[in-house]
């Protein structure tokens, strides 16, 4: 079960900007199982759907009916929680038009735009449409961690275009926090008038993860730790703390996962989700033990039957994934 009793401070933070890098990867398919909720606003690249009184889960939907990315403005899932003082966003999505929308949503449906952000890692489907939420002067809130912040630097302040994608090139401004979490230890609550979440620091998908829990509805959004339908990326992932970290949110009690990219769930559900992460561990151990490249072992791996109809960001994401445990054992990705 989840502490909520232990709390760290907010510390605040400084602001930049960085250059944008693009995002490869081409989705197969996705198959995305949740109930019909109420969809309070829709575009080409996303809908907002009411998962709970006051909470929505933003759903990105950037392919076409041939399964080819058309629409990234978004291109993660994340959400808006409405208090009787703020609005939080989960997340800041991939272009700033992406956010934009979000936040022209939040001042239609609630009179008022967003007023808090969170982002969940460093990853720039998640953080790369920061911008989207200022208006002039006058934006929200900014939070993430300090290891966030620092890795967002080091791989993105170069701007590296990548050609041959349908994403924006650099540059492109991507706006820093105003507030910085530095203690990733101790559970943050964050007040927003009448109701709370709770921020859980863990790691596995990135050395630095949050997830956000609402208080009063048994409801998480999982950034991406929790996937569904598309099998995860493991290019900045830590494999060991992976495993531990969904076992955490999955831990406590029936809530639903609003996931970093594909389906909602509920946590009762996701038993497909762990048991896929379980077989890349048990791969990597395999290839280890024979002493095989990361490629070979991805190009042998097999989907667990349960997950065997999910979807691909990249072909490749298995050899990544291997090659993460390859990269956290100290090994070369060409040999073990």
């Amino acid at each position: 079960m989840f502490n909520l009793e232990r709390r760290s401070v907010l510390k605040a933070g400084a602001t930049s900007a960085l250059a944008l890098a693009s995002l490869p990867g081409v989705i197969s398919s996705v198959s995305a199982a949740s109930p019909k909720r109420r969809v309070v606003a829709e575009s080409a690249f996303a809908r907002i759907v009411e998962v709970g009184d006051g909470v929505f889960a933003v759903v990105s939907t950037p392919l076409d009916s041939e399964g080819r990315f058309a629409a990234p403005q978004t291109l993660c899932n994340g959400g808006l929680i409405v208090g009787d003082e703020r609005i939080l966003s989960i997340d800041a999505y991939y272009q700033p038009e992406g956010a934009a929308w979000v936040n022209e949503q939040a001042k239609k449906l609630f009179g008022r735009p967003v007023s808090d952000v969170i982002c969940t890692h460093l990853h720039l489907d998640h953080t790369g449409g920061l911008a989207g939420f200022q208006d002039g002067a006058v934006g929200p809130e900014i939070y993430m961690t300090a290891s966030t912040w620092a890795l967002m630097v080091e791989q993105y302040s170069g701007g590296t275009a990548i050609e041959g994608t349908p994403f924006i090139a650099p540059p492109a401004k991507l706006v820093g926090p105003t507030r910085v979490i530095e203690d990733e230890s101790q559970l943050v609550s964050m007040n927003l008038g009448g109701r709370s979440v709770t921020i859980l620091p863990l790691a596995g998908h990135t050395p630095s993860d949050l997830a956000i829990l609402v208080d009063d509805l048994p409801i998480t959004f999982g950034g991406d730790l929790a996937w569904w339908g598309l099998f995860p990326n493991y290019v900045d992932a830590v494999p060991s703390k992976l495993a531990p970290s969904l076992a955490k949110l999955m831990s406590g009690g029936s809530r639903l996962m609003v996931t970093g990219h594909g389906g909602l769930v509920s946590t009762d559900d996701m038993a497909p989700y762990a048991e896929l992460i379980a077989s890349i561990d048990t791969a990597a151990l395999q290839a280890r033990e024979q002493g095989w490249s990361a490629e070979k072992a991805g190009d042998t791996y097999k989907m667990p039957a349960s997950t065997a109809d999910w979807g691909f960001f990249n072909p490749r994401y298995p050899e990544r994934a291997i090659g993460a445990w390859f990269r956290e054992w100290g090994m070369d990705d060409n040999a073990a």
